[in-house]
């Protein structure tokens, strides 16, 4: 028979076992954050690199189709060099899963013959009715093939289901109000593409623009499909198979790196502006490009008016330019998005977070600009900024933009806020 201190030695010993247990256990089943496209949501490459193990390590704890779903998300966005083989493994094993499919369609996307990219995208919504993403791929989809109700109802589709944040719609109505009549728009990617989309295409606002996707360009059906939609004729399909065929060989045979934003794309817009210039059509580059030695070229030469730079001769001169701009920026830009909950108390790395920084660079670009050639214009400019940007932007932004704002001591208003200060 065991003595009671032998027993309760071998109690202790089990439940020190146990509790080693659940630490262990506790440490292996956390579960990572959900990973959503970067439309919502915006971190680095380094990020989401350790978002991709932390998932990874959390599928092979708890393997199901939605922790390998979030893997496979933040692999992407990752860089992950076995992507794709790992994406293929994930789709045959869970053939049913909507973001599986939705990611294995993005691996195809707006290729030439895109039917089975178009087959995945809408097997992923037949499954999942709530699933937004995949609408975003089937209105490209739907316009390399010129189905134009079709890609006008993915975009009608994506207004009604509210899939882009207030903010970022009011930051491309913003923008597009600036533009003269007729106006070509360089965009960037799809925070400031779908909604000019959206709102010159469904909603008719400023339906003159014409809206140019830089990525979009490195794809072989679109200059020709801009061109049949309006956009001036800067390059035939000939010279564009000869152009893409010397480019690629170039690249193939070492003559030339692979440009960080596609091989065609900044070649193409270069053309795209010596046409539009050339029969007079004003061409703008939105300021949210990424910047390139031919982006950095044109603007230098171009007019700032913050949100977007004018890089053809302007029909108005510059202070009359910069009166109108700032006249709608006080007057008519839609600011209900920067009184959003998301904005207001939302993650600081949502995608509508970044634009919104983009006022407070805007107003810092334009300042001194408003003082020299609109300075009626200055104490509305700066009433607008403490009303709705001040308290949304970092401490650092916002000591800039101090400094700048003071530099106005000629009115006394800011001057008095600046000493406050």
């Amino acid at each position: 028979m065991r003595s009671p201190s032998t027993f309760k030695t071998l109690v202790t010993i089990l439940i020190l076992i146990l509790i080693g247990g659940c630490e262990n256990h506790s440490e292996t089943i956390e579960r990572p954050e959900k990973i959503v496209s970067k439309r919502v949501t915006v971190y680095d490459t380094e990020t989401y690199s350790k978002l991709a193990d932390l998932w990874k390590k959390y599928y092979d704890q708890f393997p199901s189709e939605d922790s390998y779903a979030n893997w496979m998300y933040a692999a992407r966005y990752a860089n992950w060099e076995d992507y794709k083989s790992l994406l293929e493994e994930g789709v045959k094993k869970y053939p049913a899963n909507p973001t599986l499919l939705y990611l294995k369609a993005l691996t195809m996307h707006g290729s030439g013959n895109n039917s089975e990219s178009v087959s995945l995208l809408e097997k992923a919504v037949e499954l999942d009715p709530t699933y937004i993403d995949p609408w975003f791929g089937l209105a490209v989809d739907y316009m390399s093939s010129d189905q134009h109700k079709k890609f006008e109802d993915a975009l009608s589709h994506l207004l009604m289901q509210g899939a882009i944040a207030e903010e970022v719609m009011d930051y491309n109505y913003n923008i597009l109000s600036l533009l003269e009549k007729d106006a070509i728009l360089i965009t960037n990617g799809d925070n400031d593409t779908y909604p000019c989309w959206i709102l010159t295409r469904i909603v008719k606002f400023r339906p003159d623009v014409k809206i140019v996707n830089r990525a979009l360009l490195n794809k072989e059906w679109y200059p020709p499909y801009i061109q049949s939609n309006g956009m001036p004729d800067f390059i035939s399909n000939d010279e564009l198979n000869n152009f893409r065929e010397e480019i690629l060989a170039k690249i193939n045979n070492g003559e030339v790196e692979m440009p960080q934003y596609g091989p065609f794309a900044d070649t193409l817009i270069s053309l795209i502006i010596d046409k539009a210039v050339s029969e007079s059509k004003p061409v703008y580059l939105a300021a949210t490009l990424f910047r390139s030695e031919m982006i950095e070229r044109y603007s230098e030469k171009g007019v700032d008016l913050g949100f977007a730079t004018l890089i053809s001769k302007a029909k108005k001169d510059y202070p009359e330019l910069l009166e109108n701009v700032i006249d709608k920026w006080v007057h008519e830009f839609r600011t209900a998005g920067l009184n959003s909950w998301s904005v207001r108390y939302g993650k600081k790395s949502s995608a509508g977070m970044h634009l919104v920084m983009n006022y407070g660079a805007a107003i810092y670009a334009l300042i001194d600009e408003v003082k020299r050639y609109s300075p009626d214009s200055q104490i509305e400019l700066y009433k607008w900024y403490t009303n709705n940007l001040e308290d949304l932007i970092p401490p650092e932004e916002i000591e800039k933009l101090k400094n700048k704002w003071c530099g106005l001591t000629n009115i006394k208003e800011i001057k008095d806020w600046c000493e406050n200060k």
